[in-house]
């Protein structure tokens, strides 16, 4: 999981044209019943994505890790390893709902 902020400045004039919800989405997009075991490219949902007509680069920042824990390493690493076996366990009831049709 990842988190972004975003601070949007200026005093441009674009006038995106902008959806509505419920409405935005067809239920009938092949997104929206996409198969993920058919190794097919993920089609888009929703509305076009707004194109600028300005090139904006940007100068990367450097990268910042925040402990999860606040305790240090040793106490991160145990975090991390704790996750990475609740996620492991994740993908093996998964895969064995997927083995019996579920």
């Amino acid at each position: 999981m990842t988190c972004f902020n975003f601070k949007v400045t200026g005093d441009g004039s674009a006038t995106p044209k902008g959806v509505k919800f419920p409405g935005a989405y067809d239920p009938d997009s092949p997104g929206l019943h996409y198969d993920l075991k058919s190794n097919l490219s993920y089609p888009t949902n929703g509305p076009a994505v707004y194109e600028s007509s300005y090139t904006v680069s940007l100068t990367p920042r450097d990268l910042v890790v925040i402990s999860p824990t606040g305790n240090g390493t040793e106490a991160d690493n145990t975090y991390y390893t704790t996750q990475n076996i609740a996620l492991a366990l994740q993908a093996q009831n998964s895969a064995y709902f997927d083995s019996i049709g579920g």
